[in-house]
C-alpha cells in the first residue's frame, strides 16, 4: 500500500510544463513563478517541525491522510487560480501537502517493520521506495508534455485522479503500534547550533556546508530554469516530458552508481569539482543559448545525484555521532534558506533580461560564494 501510494502521489504530471501553464492559463511569468516556488520553500521550512509533532502524536496514517487532502486542495486551489496571490495560496497548501509526507512515510514504514520485527529490512525496503518515487516523476514527466498538448488542463486532472486513488491506498493502511521519537528541536536551534560548531575550529565541515547550500540551491534552480530555456528555443511541449523524464532517469542513476567512484577522490574534491561543474553549465548555456544548452541544463540533475552522497559522507567524516543528525539536519535546511533568494532573483533576472542571463547570473554568484566557501 505504501509503494501505490508513493507511485500517485509522485505521479506529477505537471511538473514538465507548470512553467507554461502559469503562462498560458494563469498569465503569470517566470519572476511569479519563482515567488511562488520561494513561498512554498517557506512554508516547508516554517513547517518542518509542527508537521512532524502532527505525524507523532495524531499518527503516521492519520498525517499521509492530511497530506492528500491538502495536496488534492492545493491543486485544484491551481485549477482555478487565475491571479498572482491564487497561485500563491496554491503553493503555499502544496507547501503544507510535501511537510506532511516528508519523513511520515519513511517513519510509517520504520514502525511497520518494527512491530513485526523486521527492521533490519528497513534499508533495503526505503531504497526501494525511494527508487519508486523517482521512477513514478520520471514516467508522469514522460505523459506530462503529451498531456498539455491535448489540453492545458490535462495534466492537473490526471494529478487530482492519482491523488484520490492515493487517499484511498492511505485508508486502507494499518496505523502501526506507536513508538516514541527523541525529542526534536526547532530547525532555528539546529542552525545556531551549527554554527557554534562551525566556528569553533571545525571551519571544513562550514565550508562543506557552504558548498552543499550553493551546489544544491543551484540545481534547484536548473530544475525550474529548463522550461523557460525550451521556450528560448521554441522547442513544443510535448518534449518539456521527455527532456524531464530524462533529467530525472539521469539523476536517479548518478545517485545508484555514484558509490563506484568512492576512494578515488576526496569528497572535498569531489564538491569542488562539481561546482565548478555547475558553473560551467550555467555559464555555457546562459552566454551561448542553443540546443547544447539542453544537455548541459539536464547534466544538473547528474550533479544532484552524484553529490548528495558526497556531502552527506564529507560530513558524516567530520563530526560526531552526537551532532550529527542536527549537522545534517540543519546543512538540509540551509539549501532552503538559499534557495529563496536565489529563486527571487533569478525569476527578476529571466523576465527582465532573458532566462540567458539569468543562468550568468547563477554563475557569478556560485563562482564567487563557491571559491570563498573552498578557501
Amino acid at each position: 500500500l505504501l509503494q501505490l501510494y508513493t507511485i500517485c502521489a509522485n505521479a506529477m504530471f505537471i511538473l514538465p510544463v507548470l512553467i507554461p501553464y502559469y503562462r498560458d492559463v494563469i498569465g503569470l511569468g517566470f519572476h511569479e513563478f519563482m515567488i511562488g516556488e520561494a513561498v512554498f520553500s517557506a512554508v516547508m521550512i516554517v513547517m518542518e517541525v509542527p508537521t512532524g509533532w502532527i505525524s507523532d502524536v495524531w499518527g503516521r496514517k492519520k498525517a499521509l491522510v492530511a497530506s492528500v487532502m491538502a495536496a488534492l486542495l492545493g491543486w485544484g486551489l491551481l485549477w482555478h487560480a487565475d491571479s498572482f496571490l491564487a497561485a500563491v495560496i496554491a503553493q503555499a497548501v502544496l507547501g503544507i501537502n510535501v511537510s506532511l509526507a516528508s519523513g511520515t512515510n519513511s517513519a510509517l514504514l520504520y514502525d511497520s517493520l518494527l512491530e513485526l520485527g523486521r527492521e533490519d529490512e528497513y534499508r533495503r525496503l526505503e531504497s526501494r521506495r525511494h527508487g519508486t518515487m523517482l521512477y513514478a516523476v520520471a514516467g508522469a514527466s514522460l505523459l506530462g508534455g503529451f498531456m498539455y498538448q491535448w489540453h492545458p488542463m490535462a495534466p492537473l486532472a490526471g494529478i487530482i485522479v492519482v491523488d484520490c486513488a492515493a487517499l484511498v491506498f492511505t485508508l486502507l493502511m494499518a496505523e502501526p503500534v506507536y513508538h516514541k521519537e527523541a525529542v526534536r528541536k526547532h530547525p532555528i536551534a539546529d542552525m545556531v547550533e551549527t554554527v557554534r560548531f562551525a566556528v569553533r575550529g571545525h571551519a571544513e565541515v562550514a565550508g562543506i556546508i557552504l558548498l552543499s547550500v550553493l551546489l544544491f540551491a543551484t540545481t534547484k534552480n536548473l530544475l525550474w530554469a529548463q522550461q523557460p530555456y525550451y521556450l528560448l528555443l521554441h522547442l513544443p511541449e510535448s518534449w518539456f516530458g521527455i527532456l524531464a523524464c530524462s533529467g530525472f532517469f539521469v539523476g536517479a542513476t548518478a545517485s545508484t552508481f555514484g558509490y563506484k567512484l568512492d576512494g578515488r577522490l576526496r569528497n572535498i574534491t569531489a564538491l569542488e569539482i562539481l561546482l565548478v561543474g555547475a558553473v560551467l553549465i550555467c555559464a555555457l548555456a546562459g552566454l551561448w543559448p542553443g540546443y547544447h544548452g539542453i544537455a548541459l541544463l539536464l547534466a544538473g540533475s547528474f550533479i544532484y545525484g552524484i553529490g548528495y552522497p558526497r556531502v552527506q559522507a564529507a560530513i558524516n567524516n567530520r563530526v560526531p555521532s552526537a551532532r550529527r543528525a542536527t549537522i545534517l539536519s540543519a546543512a538540509s535546511l540551509a539549501v532552503h534558506v538559499f534557495s529563496i533568494p536565489l529563486m527571487i532573483l533569478s525569476g527578476w533576472a529571466s523576465d527582465a533580461y532573458g532566462i540567458a542571463a539569468a543562468l550568468v547570473i547563477m554563475a557569478a554568484v556560485m563562482a564567487v560564494g563557491g571559491g570563498a566557501a573552498s578557501l
